[in-house]
Formats: structure tokens, C-alpha cells, sequence
């Protein structure tokens, strides 16, 4: 029974994950901006900005931040 709820808590977490990796890739792409995947996503500006930091994605200032984001958020989608 604990195994279970583990197993369906584990796939919720990496659900919502997807989705915030989905919605950044819209951002490094130049195609929105934070706010609006935050919005998008329903979650505050905030906790989009600390899971940012804490998976250690770049803000979006130049080019060159972009292509580390985009190559990061590959590396995280495949270790989920």
C-alpha cells in the first residue's frame, strides 16, 4: 500500500516536472517570457524562479544563456 502511494507521488512530481521543463523551453526559445509560462503553468513567478535555481537553469539575458538553458533542460529530461 505505501508502495503504492510512493509510486503514484513519484509520477505526479515527475508530471508537473515535464510540464515546467515544457514551459522553459518555450522561454529559451524567445517565444514567451517568464511570467507567461508561470501564469500558463498556474504556479507563482516565484516558485518557477527557485526551481530554476535550484535545477541550475540560466535566466535568459543573451544568446549564449539561451543555448546553457536549452542544453540543460535536456539533461534533465533525461534523467527523468
Amino acid at each position: 500500500m505505501a508502495t503504492q502511494k510512493v509510486t503514484k507521488s513519484a509520477k505526479v512530481s515527475s508530471l508537473k516536472e515535464t510540464r515546467i521543463l515544457e514551459g522553459l523551453e518555450s522561454y529559451y526559445k524567445g517565444e514567451s517570457s517568464l511570467g507567461y509560462v508561470a501564469r500558463r503553468l498556474r504556479i507563482p513567478l516565484r516558485a518557477l524562479m527557485e526551481f530554476m535555481t535550484k535545477q541550475r537553469l540560466p535566466y535568459y539575458w543573451e544568446e549564449e544563456d539561451a543555448q546553457r538553458g536549452l542544453r540543460r533542460l535536456s539533461e534533465l529530461r533525461s534523467a527523468l
